[in-house]
């Protein structure tokens, strides 16, 4: 597995897992869950960007 590739399944599994918790913990905890879920997937695609980058030069 490439390592675009390993980030994407990762970003992926993060959303399974959020969408999972959404039956499990209390509205507030959500909230905290998303916005900290949201934030590792920004860095991922801001990794993805660096690595497309770095392969176009």
């Amino acid at each position: 597995m490439d390592e675009i590739q390993f980030y994407k399944v990762l970003s992926s599994d993060l959303s399974s897992l959020l969408n999972q918790t959404k039956n499990a913990v209390s509205s507030e905890e959500f909230v905290y869950v998303n916005q900290k879920v949201s934030r590792i997937q920004y860095l991922i695609q801001i990794q993805i960007q660096e690595i497309l980058n770095h392969e176009s030069r």
